[in-house]
């Protein structure tokens, strides 16, 4: 269902971009000022997942409205650009500057007024040398990066984590991403959660059980791998270590850990050492916290920027650039 935010005079200045967020299962837009302020703000389940290749323009059209106007760029992020997407757009091969990505926007040819840009993804390696890609995330991490800079911390260079179906882990030098890792930490456990033998039967809760989920987070420190910890899942259950509201998030606790485990392990081997500055994640406030949790059980401090404001600010960066290149064609962007 759509769901429409109309706005005739819009607050805070002068609208100036409209940025989409166009996922696998929603799509957002928002119409902008240059400040990166949202003034109205429309939702759609129209992901991509639910569109043929000629559907995206029109869902597109008709989620914007009255927005539809020649002085108001519109900026996509997300699957919008994937294979299967409105049009895929080739990836930028890592190590990148974030901020260059504005000098590689692809620009659809439309028969709406607006002009339309999908941001590419990204291409490169993760922590085992193996090939990696992402979309939409290096919007969020450009976007973590404004966060960054407005703090007066733009010297940092912190250890990036963006959970989800698929979780991202980045790192991130001089605005450069140098390397990112893939888990699909988010996958399996919906998986396990929903199909498997270990959980069969047992009660669902959308509260988490934060002791139950340490148990697993501790269990996912021990000897053993991940395949013999999942089980533990049920074996502890039958044998009455874990009562039957603490399985799911037990499990959770063991998919999660490893993930963390897993990625600092290899990244202790990559940087030498693990990151002493908080790792900033970049996510829904539920799942972060679980992170933050498994984090915490390694020693170490997060931060936390949710997932929309984080593809916000990356977008209106992506925007301002352009503004201020199509205002200075000799000089390029910045």
């Amino acid at each position: 269902m759509t769901q429409f935010n109309p706005v005739s005079q819009p607050a805070g200045g002068q609208a100036s971009f409209i940025a989409v967020d166009w996922g696998t299962t929603n799509l957002r837009a928002f119409l902008m000022n240059q400040d990166g302020h949202i003034q109205a703000q429309r939702d759609s389940d129209r992901g991509m997942l639910k569109l043929g290749s000629a559907e995206f323009e029109n869902v597109l059209s008709d989620l914007l409205g009255d927005w539809l106007a020649p002085d108001l760029p519109i900026y996509m992020a997300g699957m919008v650009g994937s294979r299967g997407g409105w049009q895929e757009v080739p990836y930028q091969h890592c190590p990148i500057k974030l901020d260059d990505l504005s000098e590689h926007l692809f620009w659809l040819t439309t028969s709406l007024p607006n002009k339309v840009a999908i941001v590419p993804g990204l291409r490169g390696t993760g922590v085992a040398g193996l090939l990696d890609v992402m979309r939409g995330e290096e919007t969020q991490l450009l976007g973590a990066l404004d966060w960054l800079e407005e703090q007066g911390r733009a010297d940092e260079s912190p250890i990036f984590c963006l959970p989800g179906t698929h979780c991202k882990w980045a790192q991130i030098t001089e605005g450069k991403v140098t390397q990112f890792s893939t888990s699909i930490t988010g996958e399996l456990f919906a998986r396990l959660n929903d199909e498997s033998s270990l959980v069969k039967g047992l009660p669902k809760s959308d509260q988490l059980n934060e002791e139950a989920f340490k148990k697993g987070v501790q269990a996912s420190l021990q000897a053993g791998g991940i395949l013999h910890h999942l089980f533990s899942a049920r074996s502890r259950f039958v044998c009455g270590e874990l009562a039957a509201d603490e399985v799911r998030d037990y499990l959770s606790g063991v998919v999660i850990g490893h993930d963390v485990n897993d990625t600092l392990e290899a990244l202790k081997v990559v940087s030498l050492e693990v990151p002493k500055s908080p790792v900033l994640i970049i996510g829904s406030e539920g799942l972060s916290e679980r992170y933050a949790l498994a984090l915490s059980s390694r020693d170490l401090t997060s931060e936390f920027l949710a997932a929309n404001e984080a593809s916000i600010r990356g977008l209106k960066r992506l925007a301002n650039r352009q503004a201020v290149s199509a205002n200075n064609p000799t000089t390029g962007a910045l």
